[in-house]
């Protein structure tokens, strides 16, 4: 049933991955986990934030939330059933259920994501620690790993901030599947209190420049999802392709990258980052103007309009979320996601689908990496995994 993808391939100058891969914490997704499941369960593992990164505390306190200066990073979480019926999920750009808050999300039942630690709502009120946050995340997609399982993502944009007493916290994930069986994993990561914002990390201009050419200082990007290998479910057009990408982009010359990451002024609801207006005019994502992700296919949007290979589709992408590298360098690393609700249009006799994502900085430095995925045997996306 599954097949492979071809190998990685980057973009990026050899003499400057080379010397970045010595100091930046990769991120791909790796073939094997180091985190141990139950006999053939689940393996789980949170690709945002990593390990040591440096989330902002954000500006909300008790009473006095705020919607627009919260820390503003982004939780990834991904999942690699031992069979493609084990874990139930449905994929969707929508799985947030606030009103559930404390209880499993319908939409993923057997996950849970706690936090030690207490956080403060948009609205100024307290999530108490180790709450099961499952119902507060966006979005949820799959790609087609080999052999009998399936990698499930999912992805949540923070809003909360944190205490001012809170100086570091863990986040522990856990998905369960139908026979019980638990996978696990936990990061540790800091919180900067002086008076820091998500949004503060990452100055949004009008406009980013550069050539579209990379730079041996420009941003080291990554295709964190999905999984390597994977092949991705094309989708039909009255289905999903519901595959999840996950880019991570480290502002290596520390010029800065611009996100608006809480969409605030033009996306609503405020949190998101979807800009999808703007491929009318084959123009960027606004809330993050130096992103451009293209693909060597069309793309067949829910609507049913056609976007031809090569426009940039980073209109489309859900969540943005930053956070300060783990080394204490002062340099931020961005993360974006994006779950494809329509389809991937082939021409006859093409047997894959290359993806290409490039950052331009505030410098208009500019770093790229591409990746060609294999076509799983299954069109619907929804079809690798069991509806709950």
């Amino acid at each position: 049933m599954r097949t492979t993808i071809t190998r990685l391939v980057l973009i990026a100058a050899a003499a400057a991955a080379a010397a970045c891969q010595a100091d930046y914490q990769q991120t791909v997704a790796p073939r094997y986990s180091a985190n141990a499941p139950e006999g053939n369960g689940p393996v789980v593992r949170i690709t945002s934030p990593l390990a040591g990164e440096v989330v902002a505390g954000g500006d909300g306190r008790v009473g006095a939330g705020s919607l627009t200066g919260g820390s503003a990073f982004a939780i990834i979480i991904e999942t690699v059933t031992g069979d493609a019926a084990d874990v139930p999920a449905t994929e969707s750009v929508n799985i947030r259920n606030t009103a559930l808050l404390g209880q499993a999300n319908p939409n993923f039942p057997g996950f849970t994501v706690l936090i030690d630690a207490d956080l403060i709502t948009p609205d100024g009120a307290i999530i108490p620690r180790n709450t099961n946050l499952a119902n507060l995340f966006n979005t949820l997609g799959t790609d087609d790993t080999p052999g009998q399982g399936v990698t499930i993502w999912a992805g949540w944009h923070v809003l909360e901030s944190l205490p001012d007493d809170v100086k570091h916290f863990t986040i522990t994930a856990s998905v369960r599947d139908a026979a019980g069986r638990v996978g696990t994993d936990v990061v540790k990561v800091k919180v900067d209190k002086h008076g820091s914002t998500g949004q503060a990390l990452t100055p949004l201009l009008a406009g980013v420049g550069g050539d579209g050419v990379d730079d041996a200082d420009g941003p080291e990007v990554a295709l964190v999802g999905p999984r390597d290998p994977s092949s991705l479910a094309l989708g039909t057009p009255t289905a999903g392709s519901f595959v999840f990408f996950q880019i991570s982009a480290f502002d290596r010359s520390g010029a800065g990258i611009a996100v608006n990451e809480n969409g605030a002024g033009i996306t609503d609801p405020v949190g998101l980052i979807r800009d999808g207006g703007q491929l009318a005019v084959a123009g960027a994502n606004r809330n993050f103007p130096g992103l451009d992700f293209t693909l060597d296919v069309d793309f067949r949007r829910p609507n049913g309009l056609i976007v031809p290979a090569g426009q940039n589709l980073g209109p489309l992408f859900d969540i943005a979320g930053s956070a300060l590298d783990h080394r204490g360098n002062g340099r931020v690393v961005t993360t974006a996601t994006w779950v494809v609700g329509g389809s991937f249009v082939l021409p006859e006799g093409k047997t894959s689908v290359t993806v290409t994502t490039r950052v331009t900085d505030n410098a208009g430095k500019t770093g790229s990496v591409s990746r060609a995925f294999a076509i799983s045997p299954v069109g619907d996306g929804q079809a690798l995994t069991p509806t709950p």
